[in-house]
């Protein structure tokens, strides 16, 4: 009995491991397109605060590395920018956490890249 829960166990976390993130998440004041190419996801994070009459925006795109079944890590190439994310999937929500990430952001748009997306269906 141990040793198949312990196989049914493994075989969870392998096909957990391999799951595909790609895709289009959202939230009400932004959008993140995820491809996923083996260990690399790639993204792009747009989102908008502010008033109607006064919107900013903030941006972010790069190469996420997969650390474990769950979380990706990114650090931009250039070395002089010292902004870093963490991509959180959970079924069909990403969390997003940023670090000094505000050079990409409006005055009025800095921290709304960060929060919780949801997996839009695939049409």
């Amino acid at each position: 009995m141990k040793k198949t829960l312990f196989v049914i166990s493994l075989l969870v976390l392998a096909a957990n491991a391999h799951a595909d993130v790609s895709g289009k998440y959202t939230k009400s004041n932004g959008e993140v397109v995820i491809r996923q190419r083996g260990q690399n996801v790639e993204f792009t994070i747009n989102a908008v605060a502010g008033s109607s009459s006064m919107p900013s925006s903030c941006g972010l795109e790069g190469q996420a590395l997969l650390i474990d079944a769950t979380r990706a890590t990114f650090t931009p190439e250039d070395k002089t920018d010292t902004c870093s994310a963490e991509l959180r999937f959970e079924g069909d929500r990403l969390s997003i956490s940023t670090r000094r990430c505000d050079a990409h952001c409006g005055v009025r748009a800095m921290g709304s890249m960060e929060g919780t997306y949801q997996k839009k269906p695939k049409r």
